[in-house]
């Protein structure tokens, strides 16, 4: 566990949020003025185990006791009063499921976002005569007016995750009073009531998302699906307080038991908040594990060609741009422990701590365009602009005179390239012209990565300030607003810009070539890999 504590005194009229950012990867837990600042934070990891035939899972329990360990971490070492901790609120990934019994406990593993497992009971309900974009055309329509969005080919929605353990696991789908997804689970567990929102159920595809803050779940959409409203939780606002703290949860964290909990929200949600575009159309991209581009639009809508969406926001009566590109800074750790530093047979050693600097550095001796390699992204998949469960990735175009140097840069530009693509689709989804981006999440610690996006999208880079700590400083942010103590309109000062990159000229072309490359690769590849990878 790593810990970072700038200790300060506390005054009266400071409150202090406790943030759990639970991402793929482990937990990020901070404690956040009320300024924005992130006082104390800690961090734990966490690990997916990777199935035969598509599966990935978490263990819900290695989550919680993660977490505790996280929080005591920062309470201990902070130099907050836990009086003046107002809330905890929890951001996580999602698109994972964790079925629970009447107590919170969990009965299996999670079933992660990288599962493809569900694909094939997605698509056995989602067929039908006539076809369109591979759906049932009544069928498609049904979903995208009601929830906005229809089941993935792949599986790796909610939807699909909960069909996998009903058709594969019964024991367990019988014995399952809720399914839940990660923020859910862990403020469940925080305060003992089990919970959800209109905004953390979308990907399960059954609940009503016309009207924003809407709290039921489609009738028409279980049908379809084939599952019982029953095992799904309560609805409570988008902007709702579950609730204070149990007595033993605040005993053992040793924080007041009046301590409020506010409602989970997805980490996509926390990154635009934390990157403080609150304004509709500020457009992000962030890079963690995952990769996506978002922004706030004050419309429902739908645009099935490049697989996007919008969905509920926690902002009052806001959707937001759902564009998740699934693999995105988990492409440089798989390089990083697959091919760089493996625990095999060349003892190439262990990953030093300075890893991911190495690895920027070593970007950076390569020349723009890594002298025509090219990477592809897509390690388990595709997903926006174009959800192809097939694809996978690689290196095109090496020769004799490639180096890491080439690659480490390819992988970098590869992301943005699909960042490119995937620009394309949001401006005609929100209908003009995206003439910048902020960056943040761990990707947008590198100056060469942020360097790289501006001169492959040729708009300029808004670095955010502390981009590893977008998401906590989202969540609390957004838990100060639930709870009175910020305005909406005071987020966007409190979140910083440290450096603002410019396109470079010089590169426009090489970029424009290797582009127009990437999309052919993806397109003319599509037979191979269904080939290769259709089970």
């Amino acid at each position: 566990m790593h810990d970072n504590t700038s200790k300060i005194p506390t005054s009266n009229s400071e409150k202090f949020v406790l943030a759990i950012d639970f991402g793929s990867g482990g937990h990020k837990v901070a404690i956040v003025a009320d300024s924005g600042e992130v006082i104390a934070s800690a961090d734990e990891s966490v690990t997916t185990h990777l199935l035969p035939h598509g599966g990935a899972e978490q263990d819900p329990n290695e989550w919680w006791q993660g977490a505790k360990r996280a929080v005591k971490k920062v309470i201990r070492n902070s130099n907050i009063s836990p009086e003046d901790i107002v809330a905890v609120a929890c951001d996580s990934q999602w698109s994972v499921v964790v079925p629970v019994d009447a107590h919170g406990e969990p009965l299996m593993q999670a079933v992660h976002w990288l599962d493809h497992r569900g694909g094939p009971h997605n698509r056995k309900i989602s067929g039908g005569f006539p076809r369109v974009h591979g759906y049932g055309f009544l069928k498609l329509l049904k979903w995208i007016k009601l929830a906005g969005f229809p089941p993935t080919d792949s599986g790796v929605d909610s939807l699909g995750h909960v069909l996998f353990i009903k058709n594969e696991r019964p024991d367990i789908y019988q014995k399952t009073f809720k399914f839940l997804e990660p923020m859910d689970y862990l403020t469940a567990r925080l305060t003992g009531k089990i919970t959800a929102t209109q905004k953390t159920m979308a990907p399960f595809i059954i609940v009503d998302n016309r009207q924003w803050g809407a709290r039921e779940y489609s009738d028409e959409l279980l049908g379809l699906a084939g599952l019982e409203k029953e095992k799904f939780p309560e609805l409570i606002p988008n902007d709702g307080i579950v609730g204070p703290l149990r007595p033993g949860v605040a005993q053992e964290l040793k924080l007041h038991p009046s301590t409020q909990v506010i409602a989970g929200i997805s980490d996509s949600n926390a990154s635009v908040i934390g990157s403080g575009a609150v304004g509709d159309y500020e457009t992000i991209i962030y890079i963690g594990t995952s990769q996506y581009m978002t922004c706030h639009v004050p419309f429902k809508k739908t645009d099935i060609n490049n697989f996007m969406t919008s969905i509920p926001s926690p902002l009052k009566n806001k959707y937001y741009l759902f564009g998740e590109q699934l693999t995105g800074g988990k492409c440089v750790e798989f390089f990083l422990k697959n091919i760089v530093y493996p625990d095999d047979e060349f003892n190439t050693g262990q990953k030093p701590e300075d890893a991911y600097a190495r690895f920027y550095t070593i970007a950076s001796q390569s020349p723009a365009g890594s002298d025509g390699v090219v990477f592809l992204p897509w390690l388990n998949g595709s997903g926006v602009p174009k959800e192809n469960p097939n694809a996978r990735g690689g290196f095109i175009n090496l020769s004799l005179n490639t180096t890491r140097s080439h690659l480490t840069r390819a992988i970098m530009e590869g992301l943005a390239y699909n960042n490119r693509w995937t620009r394309e689709g949001a401006e005609k989804f929100i209908g003009r012209k995206i003439e910048s981006f902020r960056f943040s999440g761990g990707g947008a610690l590198s100056e060469v990565f942020s360097q790289i996006h501006a001169d492959v999208l040729d708009v300029p880079i808004h670095q955010v300030n502390d981009p590893l700590n977008t998401t906590v400083r989202g969540t609390a942010l957004l838990a100060l607003v639930s709870l009175g103590y910020r305005s909406l309109e005071d987020i966007a000062s409190l979140v910083k810009i440290k450096k603002v990159f410019e396109p470079d000229e010089s590169n426009r072309a090489v970029y424009d070539k290797l582009y127009t490359q990437y999309l052919e690769l993806f397109k003319k590849n599509k037979k191979v890999f269904a080939a290769l990878n259709d089970h």
